[in-house]
């Protein structure tokens, strides 16, 4: 019979940091980040900073914007290709690796996390963004769907469903709540988002970003969003032309900071 293949999630270095083992004795041992996400692999991407290794494995540091990532292969076991794919890249290489997560326990109680690679790829500075923004953008949904069910004296998935959540962000959002009741999400994102900002904001884009990001908060007037064709107008205005637009608007949905409620009409996202 064919196995479902595990879902691999894009999250930061820092979320897997601050992940917990479940082991109730009943079956196998789950891993669960702060975030809510029972994870058994993830797509991460970042620069290699460091490579060790010799006949048996090879084990190189991969560092997000936030933290670092470790990765193991082995040239014997289930996948002999891991340490294969390991080798072929070098210090200063910016990479793609999906994986599956394994845990250690030290001796002090505190668990490790380490990657075995079933992909490696080698990636472009504008592929690194991108893959940046898109683990942002579903941390900072699951956060919200976390918010959202902090709100209410009896929460639950299909209530945060009905509110415009997947399913999966809607049962992250509960597992966050059993697992890590005291947990600083503010403190996460607080080291993620000058990171995610700093991405494509420089110079005359992060004028721009800031032109488009203050118009559309301040000129929601009917409470259904900016219409495309207003923002284009009033960048236009500012001398900002309609590619740059369209750049600046998917990076700010992307981060959070906007989303589209309807076709064309973008709204500010108020967050504390």
């Amino acid at each position: 019979m064919m196995h479902k293949r595990d879902q691999d999630y894009w999250i930061f270095s820092a979320e897997l940091r601050d992940a917990k083992v479940k082991d109730d004795q009943s079956s196998k041992p789950q891993i669960v980040t702060p975030l809510g996400i029972s994870i058994k692999r993830i797509l991460c991407t970042g620069t290699v900073t460091s490579k060790q290794g010799d006949d048996r494995m090879t084990r190189i540091t991969v560092a997000d914007p936030v933290g670092n990532f470790y990765v193991i292969g082995f040239s014997n076991g289930f996948n002999p290709e891991e340490k294969a794919m390991l080798d072929k890249v070098s210090v200063d290489d910016r990479i793609m690796v999906i994986g599956k997560i394994s845990s250690y326990r030290n001796t002090e109680g505190n668990y490790l996390f380490s990657i075995r690679p079933e992909l490696v790829s080698k990636i472009d500075d504008e592929a690194m963004k991108f893959w940046s923004l898109k683990a942002y953008y579903f941390a900072k949904r699951r956060y919200y769907a976390i918010r959202e069910a902090q709100k209410s004296e009896n929460p639950a998935a299909e209530i945060l469903k009905e509110s415009g959540y997947t399913m999966v962000e809607a049962e992250a959002a509960m597992n966050a709540i059993n697992n890590f009741p005291n947990y600083d999400y503010q403190k996460l994102f607080e080291l993620i988002e000058p990171a995610m900002s700093s991405i494509g904001s420089s110079g005359a884009i992060a004028e721009a970003r800031s032109m488009i990001l203050d118009y559309i908060k301040n000129n929601d007037l009917d409470g259904k969003g900016c219409r495309y064709e207003d923002i284009v107008v009033a960048a236009k205005n500012a001398g900002i032309d309609q590619s740059t637009v369209d750049e600046i608007l998917n990076s700010l949905g992307s981060l959070g900071e906007i989303f589209e409620v309807s076709l064309k009409r973008y709204k500010f996202v108020d967050t504390p």
